[in-house]
């Protein structure tokens, strides 16, 4: 137990156990910045071995608590829209790339993580073009800044323009590019919200499927195809067997919170892994390309989602 008492770990527990207690993602990804900054090490240790684990399985125990009777409407009115916004993202973020004269690579890699699904594109789309490392950090150095950013101001944004918890739920699944910034930007909203931008977000992950396989084709870099990111099969899998046997409402309640305690610390991790991130090889025209993509497409999901 002596480890406990070390400035850096005493600090951490302090920090994840406040994190914890408050549940507010807003208050979870300052303190996981806040500890990146002071324990830049023991940081860049701790997310790498936890990685996003915690968020995963939020987001999987959320899958027992949604009803095909909320989400099927959800689908259907917004899937044709989810589409749109995955070929506008990663057209326009394309054109720019070749505009702005980037290496194909990394212009790959960022319209891939504007377009879909951050840095989970960009770790499986990485390796599958054979990026460079630092053509990935770069990449992953500009979205983790902007989902850092959603998670902290979307929430504002969205009390300001006096935006319903359904609304902000489908904003936040077409603006932002992570999963876990989704559902924690729609958290830190209310809790009904999450259940929207959950159910659109997972809908925008699939096109991943498209997109690798596409890449795969053009790359020839893996003929034995891919690995899809297991959450999102075990979300759909909850969903199904929570559907089939109609959990009480007991049930639900207690896996809401205990989903939003993982989701949590799940966001007090990316805070973190910041620690990873660095900022100094940053260039110029990359940041401003993927910044003009995000203001481009965040009014177009405002006027979408209120519509």
């Amino acid at each position: 137990m002596k480890w406990i008492f070390t400035p850096p770990n005493f600090l951490l527990f302090i920090f994840s156990l406040t994190a914890l207690v408050v549940l507010s993602p807003i208050l979870s990804i300052s303190l996981g910045l806040l500890y990146s900054l002071l324990y830049k090490n023991n940081a860049q240790k701790i997310s790498t071995q936890v990685t996003t684990i915690p968020l995963q399985i939020g987001i999987v125990l959320l899958g027992f608590t949604i009803s095909t009777v909320t989400l099927i409407p959800i689908i259907n009115s917004y899937a044709i829209w989810v589409l749109f916004f995955i070929i506008f993202s990663f057209v326009i973020s394309y054109i720019l790339g070749r505009v702005f004269g980037l290496d194909i690579k990394l212009n790959i890699l960022l319209a891939s993580g504007l377009s879909i699904c951050g840095a989970t594109a960009i770790a499986l789309v990485g390796p599958l073009i054979k990026a460079s490392t630092k053509f990935i950090f770069i990449s992953l150095a500009i979205l983790f800044s902007f989902n850092t950013l959603a998670i902290i101001l979307f929430p504002i944004l969205g009390d300001l323009l006096n935006m319903s918890n359904y609304e902000f739920g489908v904003f936040s699944a077409l603006a932002i590019h992570d999963t876990g910034s989704v559902v924690g930007s729609a958290l830190a909203f209310s809790n009904p919200s999450v259940e929207v931008a959950t159910s659109l977000k997972i809908l925008r992950t699939l096109g991943l499927i498209p997109l690798i396989l596409l890449l795969n084709y053009k790359f020839n870099a893996n003929k034995n195809g891919f690995v899809f990111p297991k959450f999102i099969i075990y979300f759909f899998v909850a969903l199904v067997v929570a559907n089939i046997f109609e959990l009480s409402y007991s049930s639900i309640e207690y896996l809401k919170i205990l989903s939003k305690t993982f989701i949590i610390f799940g966001i007090f991790c990316i805070g973190l892994q910041s620690s990873k991130i660095e900022y100094k090889e940053l260039s110029f025209k990359p940041l401003v390309l993927a910044l003009i993509v995000w203001l481009c497409v965040i009014p177009m999901a405002y006027f979408i989602s209120v519509a």
